[in-house]
């Protein structure tokens, strides 16, 4: 009994607690990106007027964001980007840089365009050269330094900085949507504790069949080193891909989730706090007012939840005019919508399908696992009689 109970350490730690751990940090990593973008997206946007309304020696002048292209690289680690009419540096010491994955983007789509490749992530100090007019995103602490806007680390906040392409409007967007793992039990521990609890075992193994008293607790050490692969095996392997299939799905929808609530961030204290002070309103549309929004360059978000669940309501979002009609902001991250079902009903029940979906897929990959796990004791009994 204690060499079973031995056994069964080794597997839950290695091939559980150990990828475990590693999955929560990826998880908690990537929660933190999104929500610093979404931070990103309430802050002011950097310009000539707020430098020039603050003393040149004033040090300190808060958390701001700014889009701009790479002018140069200084001394290694700072970075001098321009929106086109100020310069300013960033400093780029001990911070990441978040490659945006390429996607499609064009008004009157959905996101089922958007890029599912998760962004990656680079330590400054290895990142390459950069051609001068790479495209730029960068939200942080902002210093005045003898007269020079510089974007630098206070010790508590660390900058953010995303390189990307195609249209400032679609950053926010796809680094919501992208911005997860495609499953994070596959993390950077997972590799090295699969390897050593499967070489342990079978280390294990090669002790015990020695003895023909311990012979049932070698087969069990030699079918646990195999569980890595058992689940690719068959009669398993259509269970492993149904696994697959539904994590994806539930990855989608929980990217679909914070998608819905993503206009909905703006609480009554910033409804018009935008960066730039306009009015960003939401108000229910006709299908026909949602078609004029579509045609006008709007972009058109669902999710894919049957339409029972939906529903018929469309949501527009944007920037009211003085016609009082909704238009284009003029802040790159305050989205132009039309959002079909309620936005806060819908993102609920995306939420809801996702967790059902990944418990399905637990389910799933378990039973191919249990069912391979048992056919390889009952083949290994049989060869070692």
């Amino acid at each position: 009994m204690e060499r079973i109970a031995f056994i069964a350490a080794i597997v839950l730690v290695f091939y559980g607690v150990v990828p475990g751990i590693g999955a929560f940090v990826v998880r908690a990593r990537w929660r933190l990106f999104r929500a610093r973008m979404i931070d990103a997206s309430l802050r002011p946007s950097v310009g000539y007027v707020q430098l020039r309304s603050n003393d040149p020696s004033a040090g300190y002048l808060g958390v701001y964001r700014c889009f701009g292209t790479l002018e140069a690289i200084q001394a290694d680690d700072t970075l001098w980007i321009t929106d086109g009419k100020i310069s300013l540096a960033v400093r780029m010491s001990d911070e990441h840089v978040y490659y945006l994955a390429p996607g499609l983007y064009a008004s009157g789509t959905d996101q089922n365009e958007l890029p599912d490749d998760t962004p990656t992530i680079v330590p400054w100090a290895k990142v390459g050269s950069l051609p001068e007019g790479t495209r730029m995103f960068v939200c942080g602490p902002l210093y005045v330094q003898n007269g020079t806007a510089v974007f630098r680390s206070d010790g508590a906040t660390s900058l953010t900085v995303l390189i990307y392409d195609g249209s400032p409007e679609s950053v926010l967007e796809r680094s919501i949507w992208s911005g997860r793992h495609r499953n994070e039990y596959w993390n950077q521990l997972t590799p090295g504790s699969l390897a050593a609890g499967s070489l342990s075992l079978l280390i294990l193994a090669s002790v015990y069949i020695g003895s023909p008293w311990l012979r049932s607790s070698a087969i069990l050490a030699v079918a646990g080193s195999l569980m890595p692969v058992l689940p690719l095996m068959p009669p398993g392997v259509p269970l492993f891909f149904v696994y697959r299939r539904w994590w994806q799905q539930a990855r989608s929808l929980r990217a679909e989730r914070d998608l819905m609530r993503l206009p909905l961030r703006f609480d009554d204290t910033l409804r018009g706090g935008a960066s730039d002070g306009q009015q960003y309103e939401q108000r229910p549309v006709t299908p026909e007012e949602a078609q004029q929004l579509l045609s006008a360059g709007a972009r058109l978000r669902s999710a894919s939840l049957p339409q029972a669940q939906v529903g018929d309501q469309m949501v527009g979002f944007g920037m009211i005019d003085a016609q009082g009609v909704l238009t284009r902001p003029s802040d790159p991250l305050s989205e132009f919508l039309v959002v079909q079902g309620d936005p806060a009903i819908v993102s609920g029940r995306c939420d809801r399908r996702a967790r059902s979906l990944e418990r399905l897929a637990a389910v799933a990959f378990s039973a191919g696992l249990a069912l391979n796990l048992y056919l390889a004791l009952v083949v290994m009994n049989w060869l070692l009689r």
